[in-house]
């Protein structure tokens, strides 16, 4: 019996993934555990297994393509096997259309005729009253219709695209999803082209009426679009989520910074010495947070509808900046791990996240975090909850400032810091009482090794 290889769910926010690139061929044997492709989710690029014996028979998505978790990429089984009941299961047509989830909506083609007959109708008038198409552009199939996916028809709807200038690069000249977002991806000038019909139509009403002056009429800005990727998606939908529905309120601390500066000169010297990690001053903040975090429970909580999740284990997650958007890899048991350690565990977190190469446990299952743009020279900022969590601590750049100590003005090392709250969990003396702590540690190093 065929067997469907379906897009797995990698990561706890995993809506969909993109197939980056297929590592065997049609007609390969694969064995339970060889990787046959790798996919590009939200958070990194993973590989993707065969959880079973056979031969790949069909290779349903192109390397670029998205997929929604449940959708078919392939299909395994005997060679010769028939995989045509497969196929009608997922949706999905053996030409290489856009493979579907099973429980998607059915394609265009099980429309009702009503629907059916004014799309076509409009597709007509538009192909009608369009531009000459260019001789690359796709060919119209026998009945006159272009041929299209049903994702590739829905993109082009949405972005009011004439599907009738779009060259198709899929089996038999069919558009798939990449080509809708090659035309949305290039120069302006297919604009005029797209609007000629209107201008047709309008042209005896315009000749008729005054030219309104140049410098009234609005001028689209050019530029480049970009498709998002699967991370900046995440990212959207995530924090969005987060800022609308969690009421977010703001405390702020100076720090002064300059014993914990002193502390880490002289910690870096033996971790120099003894070929270890150096402690970075994000490494004491997130020491700080964690110790603080033992007797603030309700800052290392989570919120549902049904309770309030105060968790034993303490897992510091970090925002690490890459090329398409962050990711926040997870130190776990943070509070249990000295200085050293953590210094140690942050930089390889940190390089293999650039690298999209961490394992999904590796940035799950945070309960508190921390972001730090003060390498940029950001003096203070706010930063959005990362859900679950229900804090978040902005980290801001050390400044040397005038500070005030014993009663005289003198040079002085001040970071501020600002804690992010969802008040559904976090009361305004919770908050406040927290970070004090975190402000006292840093203020007093020593006490953390205590």
């Amino acid at each position: 019996m065929a067997i469907p290889v379906e897009m797995p769910k990698m990561s706890d926010t995993m809506v969909e993934g993109v197939l980056a690139a297929w590592l065997v061929d049609e007609g390969a044997e694969v064995s339970s555990g060889d990787v046959i492709a790798q996919v590009e989710t939200d958070k990194a690029t993973m590989d993707l297994e065969a959880y079973d014996d056979g031969v790949l028979l069909k290779r349903l998505v192109d390397a670029g393509g998205s997929v929604p978790i449940g959708g078919l990429i392939a299909v395994l089984g005997k060679e010769g096997e028939d995989i045509s009941e497969v196929l009608a299961k997922y949706g999905a047509g053996g030409d290489g259309a856009d493979a579907a989830a099973p429980d998607a909506p059915k394609a265009a083609s099980d429309a009702a005729p009503e629907a059916k007959a004014a799309e076509t109708a409009a597709s007509e008038a538009a192909a009608q009253a369009a531009a000459p198409a260019e001789a690359t552009a796709t060919a119209p199939s026998g009945d006159g219709r272009v041929k299209a996916s049903p994702l590739a028809r829905s993109m082009a709807k949405d972005r009011g695209l004439d599907l009738a200038g779009v060259t198709g690069t899929g089996p038999e000249g069919r558009i798939v999803k990449r080509d809708i977002e090659a035309v949305q991806a290039a120069p302006t000038q297919a604009a005029p082209t797209q609007a000629a019909p209107a201008q047709a139509a309008q042209a005896p009403q315009a000749q008729a009426a005054p030219t309104a002056p140049a410098s009234s009429v609005p001028v689209a800005a050019a530029g480049e679009a970009r498709p998002n990727s699967q991370m900046r998606k995440a990212i959207a939908r995530r924090l969005g989520e987060s800022k609308f529905s969690a009421p977010h309120f703001y405390l702020t601390v100076d720090v002064d910074m300059e014993a914990a500066m002193a502390f880490r000169t002289g910690l870096n010297a033996l971790a120099e010495a003894q070929g270890k990690a150096k402690v970075s001053v994000n490494d004491l903040v997130t020491k700080a947070c964690a110790l603080a975090l033992r007797d603030h429970p309700y800052v290392n909580g989570s919120w549902s509808d049904e309770a309030i999740t105060l968790h034993t284990d303490i897992h510091v997650a970090i925002a690490v900046a890459m090329d398409d958007g962050l990711i926040t890899p997870v130190v776990r048991h943070a509070d249990r791990k000295g200085l050293a350690q953590i210094a140690e565990e942050t930089r390889d977190l940190a390089t293999r996240a650039r690298d999209k190469k961490l394992a999904p446990d590796e940035f799950q299952g945070s309960t508190f975090t921390t972001s730090n743009l003060g390498m940029f020279g950001i003096a203070a900022f706010t930063s959005i909850i990362n859900p679950p969590n229900v804090c978040i601590l902005a980290i801001g750049a050390i400044r040397d400032v005038p500070v005030v100590k014993d009663g005289a003005v003198v040079p002085g090392k001040t970071m501020t810091l600002t804690l992010s709250c969802d008040h559904r969990v976090v009361d305004g003396a919770t908050g406040a009482a927290f970070l004090v702590d975190v402000q006292r540690m840093l203020e007093a190093p020593l006490t953390m090794l205590l």
